[in-house]
């Protein structure tokens, strides 16, 4: 009989130890909660469909309750507030922002002990790379089509940027140029030399190290392309300006490869000729890729080897390893704007006929994203592992210190909340929304003099053209004038915005339907 009562008893025990450990696991399946998605989707779903002000409204209502995504509903309604006309307001969040997400790609100890407990999505929202470079673009074109007064900063910081990132290139290269290098010495070295590792060193002044730009380095092609329009204005910039319109070969190489009429041929600023000033109309086309779970098998596999060692070896069993690791990737499936999405045309006081402009890619955030997710790939499953890995310490310290007996209920009712534990585990596919996906530019020499611009989005599904929107624009001599417009899906949205020489916002719907 006391047998039975000291067993019940220390069942008992173990049971309640086992249920005040479960409780935390529990907390941690239901942390998270992601109400917050539901409206910012319906918010981004109104701007797909045109109506940038109830985006608006939805957006900054959103902000106001779920605080704790706030830097990442910034970006997005930052845009918006851009789209709706409002560029200086625009320029002020963007910058906030860009100084938020500069500051928490900073490591902070108990958000990352956090995300190892739950998983990434626990560490603050700190933009993937190539959108804190899109950061600069956004708030140098909000800039430029408002009072403009930052927009030269705004150039200078870029420049800056562009130099640090070369910097970076070219260390990486010359680091892979030196390990290969004593590799090879060493693999050639006779056995019996003893007298050390061979050291290679290479100096700036006596070898060339050949630097490409990849993929993920686009969004700066974007940004020496606005510098050159801000600062080709100002004769004593010249050389900052030529070397502004190289950068944009060396950051997207196929643009000037497509662009028969480039920048550097014609324009933009005192650059053009005698009596002739520049254009340029920027297309903010479809939308940045949206991020998804992806599975990462081999980690899986590689993982559920080190649990039959851990569980053989070991004194308690682990959870068995039934969910494969998780990563984000950006999706497929979005359809990619063309270069056509929106046709511009040019009618002169003296000209007989209208120009029809060429729209060029300059940015595609799609490759982007990609090239971003091959990049950091191999982090992301290491990030992964790390989380897996610690998960099942817990487990077993939880079975250790509750003293529970291997394949017993108790020991199964824990493998069991292990496994869940684990399957609940979510990749961060947090992203900045209202991104466009693609950014084209179409630039031309126009006599200075008053010219009529005729804008009308062709439609992605019928291919006919939108209703069109004209406006006069008057060139000046050796001075740029730009033209901001925004297409999320099929028509143009919001406002379109002028600036340069003279600026403008105009409603796009305030122009008469056909």
């Amino acid at each position: 009989m006391t047998l039975v009562t000291e067993t019940s008893s220390a069942g008992m025990t173990q049971r309640r130890s086992s249920g005040l450990l479960a409780a935390p696991l529990l907390g941690i399946l239901l942390t998270g909660c992601q109400t917050w998605q539901k409206t910012h989707e319906s918010a981004l779903n109104a701007w797909a469909a045109g109506n940038a002000e109830t985006s608006l409204n939805q957006l900054q209502d959103a902000q106001k309750t779920f605080r704790s995504e706030k830097n990442l509903l910034d970006l997005d309604l930052a845009v918006l507030e851009l789209a709706s006309g409002q560029p200086a307001a625009a320029e002020a969040r963007f910058r906030k922002a860009r100084e938020a997400l500069k500051y928490l790609t900073q490591k902070d100890i108990t958000e990352q002990t956090a995300s190892i407990l739950t998983d990434s999505r626990a560490v603050a929202y700190s933009g993937r790379d190539f959108e804190r470079a899109m950061l600069l673009n956004m708030a140098m074109l909000s800039s430029m089509v408002s009072d403009g007064q930052d927009a030269f900063a705004y150039s200078l910081q870029f420049t800056e940027a562009a130099a640090q990132r070369r910097k970076m290139i070219a260390d990486a290269v010359q680091k892979k140029k030196n390990d290969t290098e004593i590799a090879e010495n060493t693999a050639k070295r006779p056995p019996r030399d003893t007298t050390g590792i061979a050291r290679v060193s290479y100096s700036p002044e006596n070898s060339s190290v050949a630097i490409t730009a990849t993929p993920v380095d686009q969004p700066l092609a974007l940004g020496a392309w606005l510098t050159a329009l801000v600062q080709s204005e100002t004769p004593s910039r010249a050389v900052e300006t030529e070397q502004a319109l190289a950068d944009i070969q060396f950051w997207n190489p196929s643009f000037s490869k497509n662009k028969k009429d480039s920048t550097a041929g014609e324009g933009p600023g005192v650059r053009s000729k005698k009596g002739f000033g520049t254009l340029a109309v920027i297309a903010l086309c479809g939308h940045a890729p949206q991020w998804t779970a992806e599975r990462a098998e081999p980690t899986s596999t590689a993982l559920l080897i080190a649990d039959r060692i851990l569980s053989a070896t070991g004194k308690h069993t682990l959870p068995p390893t039934i969910s494969s690791v998780k990563i984000a990737r950006p999706c497929k499936e979005y359809a990619r704007p063309v270069t056509d999405w929106i046709r511009t045309d040019v009618k002169s006081t003296s000209a007989t006929g209208a120009r029809r402009l060429d729209f060029h890619r300059l940015v595609d955030l799609h490759d982007v994203a990609e090239a971003s997710y091959q990049e950091h790939k191999d982090e992301e499953i290491a990030a992964a592992i790390v989380r897996r890995i610690t998960k099942k310490g817990v487990i077993y310290a939880v079975k250790e210190t509750s003293n529970v007996h291997r394949n017993t209920f108790v020991d199964l009712g824990v493998n069991a909340a292990g496994v869940a534990w684990e399957a609940l585990e979510k990749p961060d596919t947090r992203s900045w929304r209202t991104l466009p996906g693609v950014i084209n530019v179409a630039t031309c020499e126009l006599p200075a003099e008053q010219h009529t611009i005729s804008l009308s989005s062709v439609q992605f599904t019928e291919r006919f053209p939108g209703p069109p929107i004209s406006l006069d624009v008057h060139i000046e001599d050796g001075r740029n004038t730009w033209i901001v417009v925004m297409v999320p899906d099929k028509n143009i949205t919001g406002n379109i915005l002028v600036g340069g020489t003279e600026r403008r916002i105009i409603p796009v719907s305030t122009q008469p339907q056909p």
